[in-house]
Parts: C-alpha cells; sequence; structure tokens
C-alpha cells in the first residue's frame, strides 16, 4: 500500500461517521498483540486545552530524555501530522505499512477513521521502542477509542464545557462524566478547578474508581508577554519561565502538565531545567498562531470552535496589542457548532467579517453564519466570500486592515496555514 492509497482508504471512512465504543477496538488491538500496552501514557481529555496540554508534555518529556510518542486531533495539515515520535511526524512509508496491517486486522470494516489512526499510533509507538507516550482524546473519554489504556501515569482533564453535546450529553454533569471515564483505578487524576456541577462528576468519578484526585486551583501567573516573538513569560516560584505559545488559558495548561508530571515523579523523572527548556520549545500550530503574510501584513490564526474556546480566544485578542486597531476577522464554523455560541464572546471585536465556507462536508454555508454573524454584531461591516483563498487574497491586497483573524474551525485554519506559508516537513 502506498501513502496515496492509504489517504484514500482513510477518505472511504470518514470522519464525519463516528461510532464510540471500546469493544471494536480492544478485539482488533488484541489480534496485534496488544501495542498499547507498551509504553508508559498520559492521558489528556477535555473540550479545549488538550491539544495545547499534550504538546507542553510531550515536548518537556523528550527534553527530559524520553523517548517521546504524541498523538493528537485533528490535524491540520495531513493525518501523519497525529502521530509523531520526539517531535517528528510518522513517515508516509510506516503509515502506508501499518494501516495496512491494521485493515488486515479489521477484516470486517468495522473501524472507524479515528480508530484506524489510533491502531496505527499504538502500533507505530509499540514498533519503534516509544518509552512514554502522550494521547489525546478524539471525543469525550469514556467511550473514545484511546481509553483502551489501562494504567495511565496520569489521567487529565483540561476543561469541561459544552461541544460534541449529541454524543457527550447537555449538562456539564453529563459531558464531565465523559470526560471523567479516562481516571482509572490506582492512576493519578488530574483537574482544573471546574464548574461546582462538573468537578462533584469527577471527584465522584475519582472516588468511585480509586484514582487519587489533583485538582490545580490556580495557573502559573504571567510575568509578561512578548506578543512579537510569540511567547509568555510564566512565574513558578522565584523562576521565570518562557513558554512559546500564546493564548490567555496557556498558564493554566502549563499547571495541569507541572501537576501531571509531579503525580508521575516515581516513574517519570524530569529535571527542572527539562521543564524549563520543554516550555521554551513547546510550538503549537493554529492556536493565537502568528503568521506574518507579507508588506507589513499579520495572520492571527485560531481554531477557536466552540464557546469556551472563543472566549479564550476573546481574552487573549483583547489583551494584545493588535486589539487597539482595525481588524478584518475571517470566519468559518461547522454547521454542527453552535456558531451563535462562539459569536457572542466575539462580538465586540468584530467590526469588519467576512464569512466562508470551510473546506469540510459539515461546513456551515457562509451565508447562514454572516446571517449570524450581523444578529450579533449589528454594526459590524459583513461580507460574504466563496472560499477563504479568495477572503486571504483580498485582505492581502488591500489597503486595510494589517491584521486578520482567521478562526472557527480548525478546517479552516488548516486551509489558512497551507496558502500563508505551505505544509511544515513532518
Amino acid at each position: 500500500m502506498t501513502y496515496e492509497e492509504a489517504l484514500a482508504v482513510l477518505q472511504a471512512r470518514q470522519e464525519t461517521r463516528i461510532a464510540l465504543g471500546l469493544d471494536r477496538v480492544r478485539v482488533h488491538l488484541a489480534r496485534l498483540g496488544n501495542p498499547q500496552d507498551k509504553p508508559l501514557v498520559f492521558h489528556v481529555a477535555g473540550t479545549n486545552g488538550k491539544g495545547s496540554t499534550c504538546a507542553m508534555l510531550a515536548c518537556v518529556l523528550r527534553e527530559a530524555g524520553y523517548r517521546t510518542g504524541l498523538y493528537c486531533s485533528p490535524h491540520l495539515f495531513e493525518p501523519r501530522e497525529r502521530i509523531q515520535i520526539d517531535g517528528r511526524w510518522i513517515t508516509r512509508g510506516d503509515f502506508a505499512r501499518l494501516l495496512a496491517r491494521a485493515l488486515e486486522a479489521d477484516a470486517d470494516s468495522t473501524l472507524t477513521y479515528f480508530e484506524l489512526l489510533t491502531s496505527v499510533a499504538f502500533q507505530y509507538f509499540a514498533d519503534k521502542g516509544v518509552e512514554v507516550a502522550v494521547l489525546e482524546t478524539g471525543l469525550g473519554g469514556r467511550l473514545d477509542a484511546t481509553n483502551v489504556v489501562d494504567a495511565p501515569l496520569a489521567a487529565v482533564i483540561t476543561s469541561i464545557d459544552f461541544d460534541h453535546m449529541q454524543f457527550l450529553g447537555k449538562t456539564l454533569a453529563e459531558i464531565a462524566g465523559e470526560k471523567a471515564g479516562i481516571f482509572k483505578a490506582g492512576c493519578p487524576a488530574i483537574t482544573p478547578s471546574l464548574a461546582p456541577a462538573a468537578l462533584r462528576v469527577a471527584k465522584a468519578r475519582a472516588a468511585a474508581v480509586g484514582a487519587p484526585l489533583t485538582v490545580v486551583g490556580r495557573p502559573l501567573p504571567v510575568r509578561r508577554v512578548d506578543w512579537a516573538r510569540g511567547r509568555q513569560i510564566l512565574v513558578e516560584g522565584r523562576r521565570e519561565l518562557a513558554l512559546s505559545l500564546l493564548g490567555a488559558r496557556q498558564g493554566f495548561n502549563a499547571a495541569l502538565v507541572k501537576a501531571a508530571l509531579a503525580a508521575a515523579s516515581a516513574r517519570v523523572e524530569v529535571s527542572a531545567q527539562a521543564w524549563a527548556r520543554g516550555l521554551a520549545k513547546t510550538r503549537w500550530p493554529g492556536r493565537f498562531e502568528l503568521r506574518r503574510a507579507g508588506r507589513g501584513r499579520l495572520a492571527i490564526l485560531d481554531g477557536a470552535h466552540n464557546p469556551e474556546a472563543a472566549r479564550n480566544l476573546a481574552a487573549t485578542w483583547g489583551a494584545s496589542p493588535w486589539a487597539r486597531r482595525p481588524a478584518r476577522w475571517i470566519l468559518g464554523v461547522m454547521k454542527d457548532k453552535d456558531a451563535a455560541g462562539i459569536l457572542k464572546p466575539l462580538r465586540r471585536h468584530l467590526q469588519d467579517v467576512v464569512t466562508v465556507r470551510p473546506p469540510s462536508p459539515r461546513a456551515m454555508d457562509a451565508a447562514e453564519l454572516a446571517a449570524l454573524v450581523r444578529r450579533a454584531a449589528p454594526r459590524a461591516r459583513v461580507t460574504i466570500e466563496s472560499d477563504l483563498e479568495k477572503a486571504l487574497a483580498a485582505w492581502r491586497r488591500g489597503p486595510a486592515p494589517s491584521t486578520a483573524v482567521v478562526g472557527g474551525s480548525f478546517y479552516l485554519v488548516g486551509q489558512a496555514e497551507k496558502l500563508l506559508g505551505g505544509v511544515p516537513r513532518g
């Protein structure tokens, strides 16, 4: 099987097909020798912040000298991006080879797109001798394919808010129950100080399975932000730590990473030097990411795709130097998302808006989104563009404004990444 053939097989399993449950995956992985049991694992769930938290964990572990695997979603560039060892994407050859092996162990073709990728990740980590793997759940936690790991070093919840409610429940308590499904007997569990209804559920789940729970009440404080270089300086005791990620929530994500490493310290040793180097070297595209676009233009890319993520984006944008001058917002969302909820925290910043349709069969029509923008921000100038390429081209050749924010969907942000700078080398 070639890499192109592997992508075609995945495309036929459309990511829009979601079938939660662990039985299929357990049977499948047993046929492959249970590769998920080989490395030590940090398991991360949450409505938002999972990717950044996983990226920090993986980078710090790598700086500590561990051969480190990272499995994350969604991808911005291509599926290989989801599966990494020591910061490098899985090779095309290994991806095709291991997907072919996964398909052989899925003779009745029951595995979903995400389950096949999860199989490839577990196989790759086992084959390449990964010592510690960092796993991001795809959806929820309790029934997510990654939850076949029985004894993680630590299970981390990053946040609980409303998203994927058709699968996870209509209340914070129900959603928390699904996310806390990654807690395991005797394995440390880490959460931030969640809303009371969600925290009660997380505490009850931890108590029921016998998982020692740490509730992280405060973020690592931010001393200053270097907006131009895309980093912020955090404070830990008397030390300053450079974190190469922008975002109002990143100090909390860093505190969760610190708590997870502390909980696993008996089995994974991370020095103060490795901790500092890892934070400084962390890169995670599509989360308040700065992209220079020529002629003094700056694009800010953020995949904020639910209300909580939009609130975080609004807080970061409002604190930034660019909020004090005109900006163009290029927005696109999925039709199964709470578009009105996404727009609500952003509305006071929306003066010049272009709506587009992200490159996905699940995308909301740009005209429908434009109507919602006009309702949320009646004074905004709202235009509709047929696609993102034309929207970016019009912004880049126009007289003003010099700053654009592209957001509302990771599909849209992934397309913007390619249009503005090309696919990075994996």
